[in-house]
């Protein structure tokens, strides 16, 4: 039976730090939105050891994120990027490809699209301060405003990253909430690397963040059937309906910028499947008609390209046997008590997905490093 890591886990305890020109930098961030200046900011960057980095973006009605703002602190100044004005992002490409620096970002996932969208280039010398956090025994969604409280004894408010960002001007509450984002960045990194070095987990976190980087710059192809939400309960042959239907939908959404629900929605994609499967094509157009509208002809042309005979289930939507969905359960249960052995989440060393993956054949990218060697020998 699988732990209950939540129960037992205790971090690792880090030590107070101060901040002491975090409320003044605040105050008197720097707004940037000329281009000279721009470009000497990244001059200004060139040796800075730990920078600080956040974006702010609207995803809300777009596939793509749109850029809002970028903010950079070196811990003792905070300067907000206005990449809404400004065209020319080649100073920020020079700041993210240092590599004296060490960009130190919180939950890096989302802003790693940002950089590729402005720039085409990610961190070079990534620190992911609430991944670092993971890896002394915080949990895995560690927030930034908690880990500031931690070390530093500040509270900072939140609840404004959904605001519109590309709006312009931006409010005083806005501007402040987002140089709060970076300014403790520096100071924070320094402490939880020197927590990593002492317990001998740096190389943990260098090892992940390159690998972050990586996939971003190199992304492996995801099947967009595989993000259809209901697609695995259907039969094979509805399958490859739904299939041929979700690369049709992701082109679109791509090509439009629009997110794919805009496009279609998963139920009227495995609502068309099914009937093609059962009823057939004509049937499931027409009882989908008023849904469908003006992508009436491009769903039907797509059902009838369907590969219906020669589709294969991808690995991912296959279903698990009965000796495999326990010896899943197995491992879990010992990935658990590794997790507790180390004091840290275990879905850090391995999630129940990944430990599917592993389970099927697959060979995920982190089996060569730090997790492959824990995980090898957990379940040997």
């Amino acid at each position: 039976m699988a732990l209950d890591w939540s129960t037992m886990n205790s971090p690792i305890e880090l030590p107070n730090a101060d901040c002491p020109n975090a409320q003044h930098a605040v105050a008197q961030a720097h707004w940037i939105d000329c281009p000279e200046r721009y470009a000497n900011l990244a001059n200004e960057m060139a040796l800075t050891g730990w920078l600080g980095i956040d974006t702010e973006f609207v995803r809300e009605r777009t596939f793509y994120p749109n850029p809002g703002l970028v903010q950079l602190s070196d811990g003792q100044a905070v300067w907000l990027v206005d990449v809404v004005t400004l065209s020319d992002h080649a100073p920020l490409k020079a700041v993210l490809s240092q590599t004296v620096t060490h960009q130190v970002l919180h939950s890096v996932g989302e802003d790693l699209e940002i950089f590729q969208l402005l720039t085409g280039q990610c961190p070079k010398r990534l620190f992911d301060t609430q991944l670092a956090a993971a890896m002394l025994g915080f949990g895995l969604q560690t927030r930034y405003e908690h880990l500031i409280e931690v070390v530093f004894g500040d509270t900072l408010p939140g609840g404004q990253a959904r605001s519109n960002w590309c709006q312009r001007p931006l409010s005083a509450s806005l501007l402040s909430y987002a140089a709060q984002d970076v300014i403790y960045l520096p100071a924070l990194a320094e402490v939880l690397a020197d927590a990593l070095d002492k317990h001998d987990r740096l190389s943990w976190l260098n090892e992940d963040c390159q690998r972050l980087v990586a996939q971003k710059a190199n992304p492996p192809k995801a099947d967009p059937v595989l993000r259809v939400k209901g697609v695995g309960r259907l039969p094979r042959p509805a399958m490859a309906y739904v299939a041929e239907l979700a690369q049709w939908r992701e082109a679109q959404a791509k090509a439009r910028n629009l997110p794919r629900s805009f496009v279609l929605k998963d139920d009227v994609l495995c609502g068309l499947g099914l009937m093609a499967h059962t009823t057939g094509i004509d049937a499931a157009i027409n009882a989908h008609r008023r849904s469908l509208g003006r992508w009436l002809t491009d769903c039907a042309d797509a059902l009838a390209n369907a590969n219906v005979n020669g589709f294969e289930v991808p690995a991912a939507l296959l279903g698990l046997s009965v000796d495999q969905r326990q010896t899943l359960k197995q491992w879990q249960g010992k990935i658990a008590t590794l997790g507790q052995s180390l004091n840290v989440e275990p879905a850090l060393i391995a999630s129940k997905r990944e430990l599917t993956r592993l389970l099927m054949g697959e060979k995920p990218d982190w089996m060569g490093g730090w997790r492959g060697a824990l995980v090898q020998q957990a379940l040997a």
